[in-house]
C-alpha cells in the first residue's frame, strides 16, 4: 500500500496526526531558545558555535512549516500542537542558561544535541508508523527530516570540545586549545562503529 494521508482510514489518519502533533511541537521547543542564541552577546564570540546554531535555526524553521502542512494534509490542526511533555524535557533549558557563569555557550551547544538527538529518534519512530501504515508521504518527510538533523547532531559532537576549551581559557582557566583533538578522537573512537558492536553484546 502507496498512499498519502488523505487516502487513509479515520484510525490510520488520527494516528499520524497525533504523531504529527507531537513532532511538531518538538520542533517548535527545539527552535524557541534558538532565536536567544542567536541575540546572546556571550555566543557572538565563538563563530563556529554560532554557525551551528544558525544552521539549527535554518533547518526547524523548514522543518516547522513541513510539519503544518503535513498535518493539515492528516486532518489534524497546527493551532495547538504543543505537548506538556516536551515543554517538561526542553522548556527550562534556556530559564538555565542565564543561571550559567562558565561555558555558557557549550552548555548551549549541548541543549541543542540534546534536542535534536529526541527529534532523530523522534523522526525514526515517525517513519516506522507512516511506513507501517502506508503513508509513504509522511514517511519520505520523516526520512528527509531526519537526513537534516544528523549531521547537525555529528558537526556538534565534533566542534564542542574546541569550544569548551576556549570558553575556560576566555574565562582565565589555564587550559591549552589544543587538548580539542585529543577529545574529538576519543569521541570519534567510543562512537566507531567497532566499539559499538563489540561493546554492547559484552556489557548487556
Amino acid at each position: 500500500m502507496n498512499t498519502t494521508t488523505n487516502d487513509q482510514p479515520g484510525d490510520e489518519r488520527h494516528t499520524i496526526a497525533t504523531y504529527l502533533s507531537d513532532m511538531l511541537a518538538l520542533e517548535q521547543h527545539i527552535n524557541a531558545p534558538i532565536e536567544s542564541q542567536l541575540n546572546s552577546k556571550d555566543h557572538a564570540d565563538y563563530s563556529e558555535a554560532m554557525r551551528i546554531i544558525g544552521g539549527i535555526k535554518s533547518v526547524s524553521q523548514s522543518h516547522i512549516t513541513a510539519l503544518e502542512a503535513q498535518l493539515k494534509a492528516a486532518g489534524g490542526s497546527a493551532a495547538h500542537p504543543v505537548k506538556s511533555a516536551w515543554s517538561q524535557l526542553l522548556g527550562g533549558g534556556a530559564a538555565a542558561l542565564n543561571q550559567i557563569r562558565k561555558t555558557k555557550v557549550s552548555k548551549s551547544l549541548r541543549d541543542d544535541y540534546t534536542a535534536l538527538a529526541l527529534a532523530s529518534i523522534s523522526y525514526t519512530m515517525l517513519h516506522a508508523t507512516a511506513a507501517g501504515l502506508g503513508d509513504q508521504s509522511t514517511a519520505t518527510l520523516a526520512k528527509r527530516h531526519l537526513d537534516d538533523i544528523t549531521p547537525i547532531i555529528v558537526d556538534i559532537s565534533r566542534t564542542i570540545p574546541a569550544v569548551v576549551l576556549a570558553e575556560l581559557k576566555d574565562d582565565g582557566e589555564n587550559v591549552s586549545t589544543s587538548a580539542a583533538a585529543q577529545t574529538q578522537q576519543a569521541s570519534s573512537d567510543a562512537w566507531s562503529g567497532q566499539n559499538v558492536a563489540s561493546g554492547a553484546g559484552e556489557r548487556f
